[in-house]
């Protein structure tokens, strides 16, 4: 029997095997090879420690939580490296409902898929619930919902564990005392969500799919695009027909993608022209962006951001060149750049705001000022001319002609966003 000592080895090295592969991921993200080298060692630590752990996704840009000893990295292989979701999809979805999200994985995969969908996570198990709160926490617009759906408010027990917390089948069957798990149907869920439809939903919930598809004529289900449902006829007789029956031929195409049901409308509800997409300038989603600064007086409130998608840009005294913050940006098409402009110091001078797109050879393709007085706000909105790679946009800040000093001179960039 190995002795701790050699234990701690042997993590040791595996762990900076793990790190070597995430760097060399880093500088070659599409290297198929690598990539199942890296999942294939991840799978390999998993399997042999208990205790949380994370993957290193070149594209995600954070970390990714997994518990060893559990089918947690499984699951994350089938998203990640088996891309079991990808596929062509003519709907454009602005709202979908993951039920059975387990850890976070498919949420996390469909908001790279749907940059611009709200995604709501509907997972009753408390262990999952913590890791799938780890894992979304970088995306904004993932909500999660501590329930299980089913096709009537009620409580719930546990039966058959196919794979831990991973897979539980939940019933009703069982007295009272063993029912604790709270479950709602899918139009409840809306309602919490405060959502007037779903686009598009993606269901894995170990036999409860017959319960969540029972009503074919449910309200939910008229306004629905796409649907994605894993069935398990090994836990419900005749599941695949009970969920079939809710997406009538005449509207719905049927196929089979991996282990997953897939029917979608023929003619989506939802399709939109593809267009720019919409680009925070200051954003706390996953990754780094380059932001270089300019001109700024050596002091704590010189630049900072705040409420995730705002900036102070503090100006320098009169006479001093203008403070700078400098974004460097790859555009695809955007046509137009909106900021609102705060100066929040109170008993100020007024402060000029200056916005400018620049090529990378520094030369101005636009260029924006405004003045703004004490505790006053203003929208600015600038057009641009459907602008493509990349260009720095340069915020700008300086005290307006006339002031004496920059004493409480609080200029504020709230949300610029290129659209």
């Amino acid at each position: 029997m190995p002795d701790s000592e050699s234990i701690g080895t042997q993590l040791a090295a595996a762990l900076r095997r793990k790190v070597e592969l995430e760097v060399a991921l880093q500088a070659a993200p599409d290297d198929a090879v690598l990539r199942g080298a890296y999942f294939d060692h991840l799978l390999a630590l998993a399997a042999q420690h208990t205790g949380l752990g994370y993957a290193m996704l070149p594209e995600l840009g954070h970390p990714v939580y997994f518990r060893g000893a559990t089918p947690d990295v499984a699951n994350l292989v089938q998203v990640f490296r088996d891309r079991v979701l990808e596929m062509p999809m003519a709907a454009t979805p602005r709202r979908i409902l993951v039920l059975g999200a387990y850890a976070g994985y498919a949420a996390v995969w469909l908001a790279r898929r749907h940059p611009l969908a709200e995604i709501a996570c509907v997972e009753p198990m408390p262990g999952n619930l913590r890791l799938l709160a780890l894992n979304i926490g970088p995306w904004p617009h993932i909500r999660m919902l501590a329930t299980a759906a089913w096709h009537s408010t009620t409580r719930l027990a546990v039966g058959v564990r196919l794979a831990g917390d991973w897979a539980p089948a939940l019933h009703d069957r069982a007295e009272e005392s063993e029912r604790k798990v709270p479950a709602r149907p899918v139009g409840d869920l809306l309602a919490l969500l405060g959502w007037p439809e779903v686009d598009y939903v993606l269901c894995d919930v170990v036999g409860s799919e017959a319960a969540v598809f029972a009503d074919p004529q449910a309200p939910w289900l008229h306004q629905l695009d796409a649907a994605l449902v894993q069935t398990y006829p090994a836990l419900v007789q005749g599941v695949e027909q009970t969920v079939a029956a809710c997406f009538p031929v005449a509207f719905y195409d049927h196929r089979r993608n991996g282990e997953y049901e897939v029917f979608e409308r023929r003619v989506p509800l939802r399709a939109y022209p593809p267009g720019p997409p919409v680009l925070k300038l200051i954003a706390d989603e996953p990754g780094f962006a380059p932001l270089l600064l300019h001109d700024l007086e050596p002091v704590p409130w010189a630049f900072f951001v705040f409420d995730s998608r705002s900036c102070q840009l503090h100006p320098g005294q009169p006479g001093q060149p203008k403070a700078r913050a400098v974004f460097a940006r790859q555009l695809s098409g955007q046509t137009r750049f909106t900021v609102t402009l705060h100066h929040a110091g109170v008993s100020a001078a007024p402060i000029a705001f200056t916005i400018t797109v620049e090529q990378p050879d520094g030369s101005e393709v636009v260029r924006a000022e405004r003045v703004v007085g004490a505790l006053e706000q203003i929208t600015l909105s600038v057009p641009l001319p459907a602008l493509t790679g990349p260009h720095a946009i340069v915020l700008q800040t300086a005290m307006a002609p006339g002031a004496v000093n920059n004493n409480n001179a609080w200029a504020r960039w709230l949300d610029p966003t290129l659209s």
